[in-house]
């Protein structure tokens, strides 16, 4: 299971190494805590990135705030047959730190479209609306051009006509 989280890392716990009885390659994994603010209680999750290229890569600072993508898979144990969760972090995104400015939002077109982001990788910024897809400012309520149809009654009920206030039974 594939899950995305985003928080501030809150504890690096020590590197783990050793070497594989299997291959006979060394290996290395680290955990890091992520605390997740969602919601009205905070929580915390402690994920694992596995070899020494993928830790050095991720280069995760105490108080950075992150965006992890992990995969979640329950293992069983070799000890008591009882089941233990695994949570192994795959990649890492950098969110902006918390003293900066955000940049400013760009402006919604009169199109009624949201904005287009920029593609990656190009420098032009999206197009302006054109003069014939802009809609004209709102102007109050227009009058109908014709009146609405009239109303039909039901199948079986005679329709009515209506009255003033003068007519009522009551």
């Amino acid at each position: 299971m594939e899950v995305i989280m985003s928080g501030m890392i809150t504890a690096i716990l020590p590197p783990e190494q050793g070497v594989s009885s299997r291959t006979g390659q060394p290996w290395m994994s680290q955990e890091y805590v992520l605390c997740h603010e969602q919601g009205q209680y905070p929580k915390s999750v402690c994920f694992r990135i596995f070899g020494q290229e993928k830790i050095q890569q991720a280069a995760i600072q105490p108080g950075e705030q992150v965006t992890v993508h992990l995969n979640i898979d329950a293992k069983p144990s070799q000890k008591n047959g009882k089941f233990f969760n695994s949570i192994d972090c795959w990649k890492v995104e950098r969110q902006q730190a918390v003293g900066y400015q955000q940049q400013p939002q760009q402006p919604v077109p009169q199109t009624g479209m949201p904005p287009q982001a920029p593609q990656a990788g190009s420098a032009q910024a999206p197009f302006p609306p054109s003069p014939t897809t802009a809609q004209p400012p709102y102007q109050g309520a227009q009058p109908y051009a014709s009146a609405p149809p009239p109303q039909q009654a039901p199948y079986g009920q005679s329709q009515k006509p209506q009255g003033n206030a003068d007519d009522l039974p009551f």
